[in-house]
């Protein structure tokens, strides 16, 4: 029996890389006009998105996982390692807001929706936040062994860096719709191609 982990991560990731901006081009086209509104109004209802939402956190979770356990293989654990665990941390952590859609959506809790709504799209954004300077510190924590990388984690680690500074601009974050995918299908690449070794020095 094979328990080796990275090809279904490498599956896992392509998979993601189509699924995370169907759903964000998707959630931003409904958001046109009024974005607090439509927002606070998909607060209230059940449909596909939420599903393809929730499949979209297992999905990143499960490469971010795959990935730390490849850095603990390879350099017998490590800094990138450790924060890939806290970025999988935040992406659960962003994705369980599903919960409270499911709530308001079954008609829960609907006298306190608004303050329950308000307090949950502010956590989203501090939750994202967070998840920001985490991708930054791994990234930073790549390029300091950029030399020992494969070369689909070097392009990994400036691709991530980008994005992390891309996410911190807010405004720019939107490019991430694009980047991200292909970072994912970087990884796909690395964990497909089978080039797993990491030089230790």
């Amino acid at each position: 029996m094979n328990d080796n982990p990275y090809p279904y991560a490498g599956v896992a990731a392509i998979v993601l890389a189509i699924l995370f901006p169907i759903y964000w081009v998707a959630t931003f086209g409904f958001a046109v006009g009024d974005a607090e509104l439509a927002f606070r109004a998909d607060f209230l209802e059940i449909n596909a998105w939420d599903l393809l939402f929730v499949v979209i956190g297992i999905l990143e979770i499960g490469v971010y996982l795959a990935l730390s356990k490849y850095f603990r293989d390879q350099i017998n654990g490590g800094f990138p390692a450790n924060m890939l665990i806290v970025m999988a941390f935040f992406v659960a952590l962003f994705h369980s807001s599903v919960i409270v859609d499911l709530l308001l959506g079954m008609g829960l809790y609907t006298e306190h929706s608004e303050t329950i709504i308000d307090v949950t799209l502010i956590a989203s954004v501090v939750t994202l936040f967070l998840f920001t300077f985490a991708l930054l510190a791994f990234s930073i924590g790549l390029l300091a062994r950029f030399a020992t990388l494969p070369a689909a984690l070097k392009l990994f680690a400036c691709g991530a860096l980008i994005a992390g500074l891309l996410q911190l601009t807010v405004v720019l974050g939107v490019i991430n719709i694009v980047l991200f995918p292909a970072l994912m299908l970087v990884l796909a690449f690395h964990f497909l191609a089978g080039d797993q070794t990491v030089e230790v020095v």
